[in-house]
């Protein structure tokens, strides 16, 4: 079955795929749904992260993900006419899980530009980036239990462990809660508060940034922050052991070749 855009909106593809230097901006493009997440979006992020994160000459040295139209993402489609049917569901569930494993499993640095809203799987989207940049007015929720669902993204155990449990809850329980990116860059799950209409600019400048350093070291560095950070110190250290000798073998090859 080929997946088409409804109808009534814009023809253009629902993502789009910028490159400048070592720096991929990946955005989500559909304006007039404040970026919804539909199945053809979920699908084209799905292969669009696959092809760039195959070790080829299609992979950057960090990504940019961000959203057209001064917001990110307002989570998933639920206007899409098969929203109810469970199996529907159930194929996008698995285009999201296919995407944030991507993005996990990803060998470079990956840096969310956040403007507007950030609600559910937006917001899950955000946090599974490696840095946040979020222009001052940007508003972060998960309005899932008021439209008969809960988190499926990680969104839950995001929040507790870069913000804390506290916010995590007003986030899930209060309806229509949401926390504007200067609290949550005071809590640590927003990395930088920009300007309205900034966070692009701030974002790629941060990510060619952190593009020049080494490949190799810089995938031993996210995949350490991304293993670790929600481990007890022992097993935290076990895991940042096995990533130093896999930076300082990788060194030592480069040394003995040249």
């Amino acid at each position: 079955m080929t997946l088409q855009e409804p109808a009534a909106g814009p023809t253009e593809s629902p993502l789009s795929l910028e490159r400048h230097g070592r720096v991929v901006t990946l955005t989500l493009n559909r304006p007039h749904r404040r970026n919804a997440m539909s199945t053809l979006m979920l699908s084209q992020l799905s292969e669009a992260l696959r092809k760039l994160t195959a070790r080829g000459e299609e992979t950057p040295g960090a990504l940019v993900l961000t959203g057209a139209g001064g917001t990110f993402s307002s989570g998933a489609d639920t206007r899409e006419p098969d929203w109810r049917d469970l199996s529907r569901r159930a194929v996008r569930r698995a285009h999201f899980r296919t995407v944030f494993a991507a993005l996990h499993e990803a060998p470079f640095p990956v840096v969310a530009a956040v403007e507007g809203y950030a609600l559910g799987g937006g917001l899950e989207l955000a946090l599974a980036c490696d840095l946040v940049v979020a222009g001052e007015g940007a508003l972060f929720g998960l309005p899932e239990l008021g439209v008969g669902a809960v988190p499926g993204g990680g969104a839950v155990h995001s929040l507790v462990r870069r913000a804390g449990r506290g916010v995590a809850a007003r986030m899930l329980l209060i309806p229509g809660e949401h926390v504007r990116a200067d609290e949550l860059a005071r809590l640590g799950a927003v990395e930088r508060v920009v300007p309205d209409g900034g966070a692009l600019a701030e974002a790629r400048a941060l990510a060619a940034a952190v593009a020049e350093g080494d490949p190799a070291l810089l995938e031993a560095g996210v995949r350490l922050l991304r293993d670790s950070g929600h481990l007890d110190r022992t097993a935290a250290l076990g895991v940042e052991n096995g990533y130093w000798w896999q930076a300082a073998s990788a060194a030592s090859l480069v040394d003995q070749i040249q």
